[in-house]
């Protein structure tokens, strides 16, 4: 989403993707329902390929981007110099030929299945604090850290695309933080136009606007 809010043909490019992979989708359903010829999927497979490079492209620069932030961003939050956070882009293929080769393996696998099984869609990245995935060993304050630290990284990425802070947006992010990943958060992010929503009273120092919704009435107490 902050790609294609950036790069406006990125999103241009995985619509022609997708739809690319929806048609190569339902010719692989025909070949095994309709015997429809298989070679014919040679048409779909080129296309694809020649996105997913491009894609891959867009996607491995802004990779790049938040590592060269996203560890000290981290340090800054927890404070304690104990969590060492690192980001890694997982794709099976680098270039079109590699994407194309990927492709043509898995095309008995995919005939069979009826979707495609390998390629650009299925790409993801992988937090990790200490060497150890957050997903599997991660609590819960680490995980939802790791995701404060990738919108930091975020907002200061934007900044220096566009020359000017978003707005951050924080949904009841304080209810798995303890108080010093909280004091250390809230510093991190003054200077920045935000909007926090929780269901607990917080004390922030220099806060401008607080609004209470009690019985279904906001009020502004501050």
């Amino acid at each position: 989403m902050m790609i294609s809010s950036l790069r406006p043909n990125y999103i241009h490019l995985l619509n022609s993707y997708n739809n690319c992979l929806e048609q190569r989708n339902n010719y692989l359903k025909q070949i095994k329902n309709e015997n429809k010829k298989e070679e014919n999927i040679d048409i779909w497979d080129e296309q694809l390929s020649s996105f997913s490079e491009k894609i891959y492209e867009y996607r491995k620069t802004f990779i790049e981007k938040y590592k060269e932030k996203v560890d000290l961003i981290h340090k800054k939050i927890t404070k304690s110099g104990k969590e060492s956070i690192k980001i890694k882009y997982i794709s099976n293929g680098k270039d079109k030929k590699s994407f194309l080769e990927n492709l043509k393996k898995s095309r008995d696998i995919d005939i069979k299945r009826g979707f495609t099984s390998t390629g650009i869609h299925r790409d993801d990245f992988i937090i990790s604090i200490n060497d150890r995935p957050v997903s599997i060993f991660g609590s819960q304050g680490q995980q939802r850290t790791s995701v404060l630290t990738l919108k930091l990284c975020e907002l200061e990425i934007v900044r220096e695309e566009i020359g000017e802070s978003p707005i951050l947006l924080l949904d009841d992010f304080m209810s798995e933080l303890d108080n010093e990943r909280r004091k250390s958060l809230i510093e991190n992010i003054k200077g920045n136009q935000v909007i926090i929503t929780c269901t607990d009273k917080m004390e922030l120092e220099d806060r401008l606007n607080t609004y209470y919704v009690e019985a279904g009435i906001c009020k502004k107490e501050r």
